[in-house]
């Protein structure tokens, strides 16, 4: 009989460290919001949708010049990204966004168009695009689809850390393990008694 899932869910060391079903609401809303919009308009509109909806930390630019340099300032958990842009355009700053971020990390990027053509969603999720949210914005659509993409990103981060816990009990355990074993022949123990 093998016990390796009783014994794992016993011993406290190998349980998950966190309930990712519960994910705080009070925690998503202190997520920090980036908006990258050359219309002020859009700025203002969605930066007054996510004040009511409970966001308070978010920033936004109208200059796409400066779209890169506010994104590693304010290390945001969520951009929000309008694709039609002067120079630099909105798919250059996906991919320079997307170029900084480290291969494992999850940034949640929304692309916000007028342009639903099928070429214009393909480019940017080949670019890395998390989501697309269609102008004009519908307030309860942009509020829905913001609250799920910024629950990803904080269960990937939860998982992050709890990868990270795991990966130093496991080397402080072998550590252990191995004092034991230097004691032990130390100590002219046998390691393994036969039967």
């Amino acid at each position: 009989e093998w016990v390796g899932a009783a014994r794992a869910n016993s011993d406290p060391a190998l349980r998950p460290l966190t309930n990712y079903q519960f994910m705080s609401p009070d925690l998503i809303k202190q997520a920090k919001i980036l908006i990258i919009d050359d219309e002020n308009a859009s700025v203002r509109i969605l930066d007054r949708i996510l004040n009511l909806a409970g966001f308070p930390n978010v920033s936004g630019t109208t200059d796409p010049k400066r779209a890169t340099n506010m994104f590693v300032d304010d290390d945001p958990d969520l951009v929000l990204l309008d694709l039609h842009m002067p120079d630099p355009d909105g798919f250059e700053i996906l991919k320079k966004l997307r170029e900084i971020q480290p291969p494992t990390a999850f940034l949640p990027i929304i692309v916000l168009t007028a342009d639903v053509t099928a070429d214009a969603r393909r480019h940017a999720l080949a670019l890395g695009a998390t989501d697309f949210l269609s102008k004009p914005l519908d307030e309860i659509e942009v509020g829905m689809r913001i609250k799920n993409v910024l629950h990803t990103r904080f269960i990937h981060r939860q998982l992050e850390n709890d990868k990270a816990q795991l990966e130093e009990r496991v080397k402080e355990r072998t550590r252990a393990l191995e004092r034991t074993i230097a004691e032990l022949k130390c100590a002219n123990w046998p390691l393994f008694v036969p039967h």
